[in-house]
């Protein structure tokens, strides 16, 4: 074939090597490579292969099988070997060379290797474009004997097949009856045109089969029975019928030698039976497909794994339709499979077969002149029968054919007449519970292997598999709980190491502290304690945060000190304990130095700065106009120059003056407070119409005096600072304020008193930031934010309208604000009064150093 790519793999020169060599391939040249295998680990996986793709004929498979991963992997294991790089670069150039040349890529593998024979080389599964070889491409193994068929053989139709089949007693039944019905509409039309003739065997015996061969010509033999593997010999076996009815098992050899009385040989052979492919590996010829193959048979379609009835039927219809319409045998074989992946969805059996081929061409049949007319009935259409037992009398007569031999049907003697229908039947549905059990045990082992390995979403999925099926099969729920229970752990342990690595450590021990008991996470209990850790140091952290914005220092180094004990790097987020102690520092008062005479020699009250002098014993020199000690011999006063003539620092600048804001305050509670009482009396109480005879005017001078007052003092006591910008924006809220007051609280609404409350709240929100930005004195930069910047609100009435007479209906907007400035001139004094209980050191050492200044006389 012009477009086939041949590997040929034999052994390298160590243990586990091995050498691909690429005989011939449509894009040319010779590549070669070395790969390793593990054989012994691709074997000792072949049971649970085995039971993967036996289980995935149940029929509660899903679209896309969890078993499927086990067959992936083996597949992709052997073409990642196999192909190596030169070899796959090949590969992919003949891929494109033969849809050139708009054919098809036929691999054939020459395995010299006889370990490499055992492979499943049908699961190649190439990553790149995630499909199995055998799917898109004919796959075969070509065995290394010598070819005595190069040509395909001429037949004059039809061509013949002789059915083989063998039933024993002692063995699960088969869907023989199915088998032959589906066999039959496959070859419904070549049959009809007198292309292909199908004739069955009376029996499953030895003497019947050789009967059977010896009245040839067959062109094709399909045996249809049980088969297994001998590890003892290590042969295949097929299972005939013996006299007794029960299963004689055949060795390869032998079968060999009874197809070899047919003359001429067959070239082709389907084994349909039950581990038929498995070869040794101790001899490459030591199974039964190769055995043939090595005696002179062109090619032999065999079943590596067991094969659920369903899809030998299915492998049957499909490969004995493309040998019908004359295609090659490898490419009848794909056809095949691509037929068993019909039903069930997601089956795996497509890769139990596997194809043995003696030559290099595949084009077994070239069927040559005009059909013969067409056969009876009786020799294209198999009799009913169930048995396969040794013959007995009451067989009809098969009519004769166009060669002179005989159409047999398949019922033999001993086959049950009508009136063991019943008895049929119930052999029918032991073989259906056969089947079922061998695919529930199937499904238990591979369930139980992926417990074992720990893959535990998939064992969930097969076990949920089988007690669909089975309800309470054996301890699969008990099973599948552990399984659960298990995957559950896993899931937990994985979110809590993924909030552990986002930082979240709350999550992240609460989900340690699930798992901390099992023994499959021991380091569980060790992780909790250090999230919870963390998350201690995150939410100090976020404490001494708060501590720090209300200017708590002695709270913030309280805080760091805990932090220390946890983690002593922490103990320092973004400087902020470092400030709070120089804060505290700062606002400790100075101590005081003890008092120094005045030197004799200079009389003067800055002799205190000078050093000591030794003592003179002539007289002090008089000084005339010499002042008296003052505190500030003990204290010198920011603004004191030294004798030294070097100035002192610059002073700091005063703190806020607590006379004016207790005053302050007063103010703007009495504003406050009074006008609530007035508004509250205007709105529920006033049946006589105050507001309407004077009352509004008293509500006018009351805020308008009284609330632009408070925040004149405000301003004198040092609030929001006193440099100019700040004293610019509370003299604009003063002024404000008193046009709101006089002009605003009106039976109408006045322009200038909306104009003005906006004005108003404009510099208050300038005030208020520039108080913001003393760290200290950001609760005074609030109380004086929250009257100001709120006064619009009272434009809006009860029920939302904007800028209407607020007199006409309730004035709560109003009432609000007038309680809000009251509560705020309440805090006001409160605040001034903690300001008056820490005196500033140098005033308070006034009036205790005065008299003793006074006093004081020079020695």
């Amino acid at each position: 074939m012009d477009c086939d790519i041949e590997l040929e793999i034999d052994t390298g020169s160590a243990r586990g090597e091995y050498t691909v060599h690429v005989v011939r391939a449509p894009a040319g040249g010779h590549a070669s490579g070395m790969f390793t295998l593990d054989v012994e680990g691709i074997l000792d996986r072949l049971p649970q292969l085995e039971a993967t793709v036996l289980a995935s004929a149940v029929a509660a498979r899903r679209t896309m099988p969890v078993a499927e991963m086990a067959v992936r992997e083996v597949g992709q294991q052997l073409f990642q070997a196999l192909f190596t790089r030169e070899v796959y670069g090949t590969y992919r150039a003949s891929l494109g060379a033969a849809q050139h040349a708009g054919q098809q890529l036929r691999v054939v593998l020459r395995l010299a290797a006889p370990e490499l024979a055992t492979m499943p080389w049908e699961t190649l599964f190439d990553p790149e474009t995630e499909t199995y070889l055998c799917q898109t491409e004919p796959l075969l193994r070509h065995i290394p004997a010598p070819d005595y068929n190069q040509n395909p053989l001429d037949v004059a139709p039809p061509l013949r097949i002789l059915g083989i089949v063998a039933s024993p007693r002692d063995l699960p039944t088969l869907d023989v009856d199915a088998e032959k019905d589906h066999l039959s509409r496959a070859l419904a039309g070549p049959v009809a045109e007198g292309r292909v003739e199908l004739v069955w065997s009376r029996s499953g015996t030895w003497d019947d089969v050789q009967s059977m061969l010896l009245a040839g010509p067959w062109h094709v033999v399909h045996f249809v029975g049980h088969g297994d593997y001998d590890s003892r010999t290590d042969e295949g076996r097929i299972a005939l019928v013996g006299p007794d009815g029960r299963a004689a098992m055949v060795r390869a050899v032998r079968l060999m030698a009874l197809l070899s009385v047919a003359a001429p040989r067959p070239r082709l052979v389907v084994l349909n039976s039950c581990s038929s492919g498995e070869m040794g590996q101790s001899d490459l010829f030591s199974g039964t497909a190769s055995s043939l193959v090595r005696s002179g048979i062109g090619a032999v379609a065999a079943m590596q794994f067991a094969i659920s009835d369903s899809a030998a039927i299915a492998f049957a219809h499909g490969f004995y339709a493309a040998i019908a319409n004359g295609r090659t045998v490898d490419e009848a074989a794909r056809v095949g499979r691509i037929s068993v992946m019909a039903s069930p969805d997601g089956t795996l059996e497509w890769v139990t077969p596997a194809l043995y081929v003696r030559g290099g061409s595949t084009q077994l049949f070239t069927l040559r002149g005009t059909p013969r007319s067409a056969v009876s009935e009786a020799r294209s259409t198999p009799a009913p029968a169930l048995g396969g037992q040794a013959g007995q009398a009451g067989v009809p007569t098969p009519a004769p054919t166009s060669g002179g031999q005989a159409s047999v049907p398949l019922q033999g003697p001993g086959s049950p007449g009508a009136g063991d229908g019943a008895a049929a039947k119930a052999a029918q549905i032991n073989a259906d519970q056969a089947m079922k059990r061998a695919q529930l045990r199937a499904l238990y082992v591979q369930a139980s292997a992926e417990l074992r390995a720990r893959r535990f979403e998939q064992a969930v999925e097969l076990f949920d598999d089988l007690l669909t099926l089975e309800p309470g099969y054996r301890d699969a729920t008990a099973l599948r709980e552990s399984a659960q229970h298990r995957l559950d752990m896993s899931r937990t342990y994985r979110e809590a190491l993924a909030a552990e690595e986002a930082g979240d450590w709350l999550a992240a021990a609460d989900g340690f502290a699930l798992v901390q008991d099992d023994p499959e996470f021991p380091e569980a209990a060790r992780r909790r304690q250090d999230c919870e850790r963390r998350q201690r140091i995150s939410d100090l952290q976020g404490e001494l945060r708060y501590h720090s914005s209300l200017g708590s220092w002695g709270a913030v180094v309280d805080v760091s000190a805990e932090l220390a004990t946890l983690d002593p790097a922490a103990a320092d987020p973004d400087g902020l304990a470092s400030a709070a102690r120089a804060e505290i520092e700062k606002a400790k008062p100075p101590e005081p130095e003890p008092a120094k005479q005045p030197s004799p020699e200079r009389g003067s009250y800055t002799a205190a700065d000078l050093p000591p002098e030794p003592r003179r014993p002539e007289p002090r020199r008089p000084e005339p106009q010499r002042p008296t000690a003052t505190p500030a011999a003990r204290v010198p006063a920011p603004a004191q120059v030294p004798a030294s003539g070097i100035p002192s620092a610059k002073p700091p600048q005063p703190a806020l003056a607590w006379t004016p804001l207790a005053w302050a305050g007063a103010a703007l509670a009495v504003a406050g407070g009074l006008g609530t009482c007035i508004v509250v009396f205007f709105m529920w109480f006033d049946e006589a119409y105050w507001q309407d005879n004077g009352g509004d005017i008293v509500l006018r001078i009351l805020y308008g005096l009284l609330a632009p007052l408070g925040y004149l003092l405000l301003m004198v006591a040092g609030l929001p600072g006193r440099t100019v910008p700040a004293r610019l924006a509370m003299t604009g809220v003063v002024l404000s304020a008193a046009i709101f007051g006089l002009a605003g609280l009106n039976y109408t609404v006045e322009v200038t008193a909306v104009v003005a409350s906006f004005i108003l709240a404009a510099f208050g929100l300038w005030a208020g930031i520039l108080a913001l930005k003393d760290p200290v004195g950001r609760t005074f930069a609030w109380l004086l934010l929250l009257p100001t910047v709120l006064q619009p609100i009272i434009w809006i009435q009860g029920k939302g309208v904007f800028m209407e007479s607020w007199y006409m209906s309730q004035a709560l907007p109003l009432l609000l604000h007038l309680m809000l400035l009251c509560a705020v001139g309440v805090v006001f004094v409160v605040m001034a009064r903690r300001l008056r209980t820490v005196p500033a050191a140098g005033p308070a050492a006034g009036p205790e150093a005065g008299p003793a200044a006074k006093t004081g006389t020079s020695p």
